[in-house]
């Protein structure tokens, strides 16, 4: 069963909510970082503000995106970092 057979659901084990939500957190962090960096760069100051706005939306929506998954379980910020790497540890030797 590879990682394929899941996206596509060839097998019996699709992709769970929590990993779709997990996928989202990581494209929104991506967003909001790619954001930050051009509106810093932006020299025009329309395009600043405009840049400006779109970095607060979607600091808004991975908020959204955070509350929602620590709110379900699927993320445990409140976890001491090293257990935090145990858990992810633990789960990582699942994935086979």
């Amino acid at each position: 069963m590879s990682f394929l057979d899941k996206l596509l659901g060839t097998d019996d084990s699709t992709l769970a909510a929590r990993d779709i939500a997990q996928d989202m957190l990581k494209d929104s962090k991506f967003a909001v970082t790619s954001l930050a960096a051009a509106a810093t760069e932006a020299v025009n100051p329309e395009l600043r503000e405009m840049l400006r706005g779109q970095l607060d939306k979607a600091v808004a929506e991975h908020f959204e995106l955070s509350d929602i998954a620590v709110d379900k379980g699927w993320y445990s910020a409140e976890e001491a970092p090293m257990e935090q790497l145990r858990n992810e540890y633990e789960n990582s030797q699942n994935l086979s």
